[in-house]
């Protein structure tokens, strides 16, 4: 089966634009663990997230839009976020839990299973 995954030129803009939020409010609750050396483990368990949200950005960047795989690094992401209970960095994960949230929902009206404008199949 071929997927021609060619999203609009908004749908692609907006999709970036939340990811580049997401990353924006990952950098900044990193940020707010810098302090402590007992703030160091939380600040560690984001460090994968932000280097899905690299990868992500990257898959969206470079044309090579996988909706399964996208979906896959949203879900790691968000479970990434969620493992942080430290409480100075609780406004800056809610905001990456929002910009999740209209990062997914951007992708799915993009299409059944993500993408919705851009993917047509062959068989």
């Amino acid at each position: 089966m071929a997927i021609n995954t060619n999203l609009s030129r908004s749908a692609l803009g907006e999709i970036l634009a939340h990811l580049r939020s997401l990353r924006a409010s990952l950098t900044t609750a990193r940020d707010a663990l810098v302090h402590f050396k007992d703030d160091r483990v939380d600040r560690d368990k984001l460090e994968p997230a932000a280097r899905r949200v690299d990868e992500l950005m990257n898959l969206f960047a470079i044309g090579s839009r996988n909706p399964e795989q996208g979906s896959r690094f949203v879900a790691e992401i968000k479970i990434e976020i969620e493992q942080v209970t430290n409480s100075k960095s609780a406004d800056a994960l809610r905001a990456a839990q929002v910009d999740i949230a209209a990062l997914l929902d951007a992708m799915r009206t993009e299409g059944p299973g993500g993408y919705r404008r851009g993917i047509a199949r062959r068989e």
